[in-house]
């Protein structure tokens, strides 16, 4: 596969690297923390049955680029591109006569996407975007004047917006400062007040990749008595949570990132004690009680589960590539997927170091996420985007800084290509 190509020079041409490689070769990774027991055994297990060359066909995006930029929008692997087709052509077709199929691709976003978060299937909402979910939730409490949400100073802007707009409710959002995306737990807790309602963060901060250690924080909201509320969309399908044990209230993530998925179809997740206090901000005949075959409503009564805040027609394309993306995450299994990005990053910020840029996302010994973030020596952001750019590598500039956020199917042969072109291009 040729990757990146100017008229005169093919350095990037890594068919033979990138075909042979398996997942084999990553786990030799030194900077891997050693782990133990359930842990170690079951990266030995994903490493035993998976094969990356069984994937690398499922990705139509290598024949065009080289693309680290799956903290923006992913490209569409071949099984939710054709999942989507499908579920179009029997439209145009069938009409309805498939709506059955059509339902279980709701059911296995459900599914799946309880598993991923640790919930029930039940506590699940399928909605279009980690802004609509948010602002479900802020919307939906009942606030009393001079009520307070804690908000970081670096958060992405869906996680600010339906916080901020609660001021004319009398909702006061106090900020706190992040180094760098960074959550302090001790900031959280210095910041806490008698009037604290709801503290909400982001798993992996967009323009970084520093992860929010949330076991803690979540203990710190128990004990304060307040909600906390995540947008897990740069961590979700890489990273491991556990919703019901770590203490958290709401979990939003639009599956267009990590989760493979297009846009306008995500996952939103809540306790049901939270689903209690929540009104639906959309009322209509899909998360109403009815009964069966009656469609006169003459009582309003929502639903109680995560179905309460989907009101009506859903966007069933979209459902139907969100499933297939989840469908892949199982697959591959998480695990392995997380060795796999895991592994990616710290190669990618090896070379980006040994290049003399200034990298500002975590390093050995810090958990990492995805993205590794970095500033050229020498040049701007901006310049390095658009030199990357012309031959052919997708990445992406966030706050001043160059975003690069590979997905567990790019090859180390790739990113040894990266490498020579960081030296050709002078970055």
């Amino acid at each position: 596969m040729r990757i990146v190509r100017s008229e005169t020079e093919t350095e990037t041409e890594t068919e033979t690297e990138t075909e042979t490689e398996t997942e084999t070769e990553t786990e030799t990774e030194t900077e891997t923390e050693t782990e133990t027991g359930q842990a170690a055994w079951q990266r030995y297990h994903a490493s035993v049955a998976f094969d990356l060359r069984d994937w690398l066909p499922e990705f139509p995006i290598r024949e065009h680029c080289l693309y680290l930029d799956h903290a923006a929008v992913c490209p569409l692997p071949r099984p939710v591109a054709e999942a989507m087709r499908k579920r179009i052509a029997d439209q145009e077709r069938t009409g309805l006569d498939n709506s059955e199929e059509w339902r279980n691709n709701h059911l296995t976003c459900r599914h799946l996407g309880s598993q991923l978060i640790g919930c029930g299937p039940e506590d699940i909402s399928i909605v279009r975007s980690t802004s609509e979910g948010l602002s479900m939730v802020a919307e939906g409490l009942g606030w009393k004047k001079a009520d307070q949400v804690l908000v970081g100073e670096e958060e992405f802007a869906a996680n600010a917006a339906p916080w901020l707009h609660l001021a004319r409710k009398g909702v006061k959002v106090v900020r706190y400062p992040q180094v760098d995306g960074r959550v302090d737990p001790d900031q959280i807790a210095r910041n806490l007040t008698s009037k604290t309602r709801l503290v909400t963060v982001s798993w992996v901060a967009f323009h970084t990749g520093w992860i929010a250690p949330l076991a803690e924080i979540g203990r710190i909201c128990r004990d304060h008595g307040c909600l906390l509320v995540v947008d897990a969309i740069q961590g979700l399908g890489v990273l491991p949570m556990d919703m019901r044990a770590i203490g958290i209230d709401a979990v939003v993530a639009d599956g267009h990132k990590w989760l493979l998925g297009p846009e306008g179809a995500g996952l939103m997740a809540t306790t049901p004690e939270l689903r209690g206090q929540l009104q639906p901000v959309l009322s209509g005949w899909r998360n109403v009680h009815r009964q069966p075959g009656d469609f006169f409503l003459d009582r309003l009564a929502f639903v109680e589960d995560g179905r309460r805040f989907e009101p009506g027609a859903r966007n069933g394309v979209g459902v139907a590539g969100l499933a297939a993306g989840l469908d892949i995450i199982a697959s591959v299994e998480r695990e392995t997927i997380q060795s796999r990005v895991e592994t990616l990053a710290r190669m990618l910020t090896r070379i980006l170091i040994a290049h003399g840029w200034d990298v500002f996302s975590p390093g050995s010994g810090q958990p990492v996420a995805g993205i590794v973030a970095a500033r050229p020596r020498g040049t701007t952001a901006r310049e390095a985007h658009r030199r990357l750019s012309e031959r052919r590598v997708v990445c992406a500039v966030r706050q001043g800084l160059v975003r690069f956020s590979p997905h567990f199917y790019i090859t180390r042969g790739e990113l040894e290509a990266l490498d020579r072109i960081l030296e050709k291009v002078g970055l």
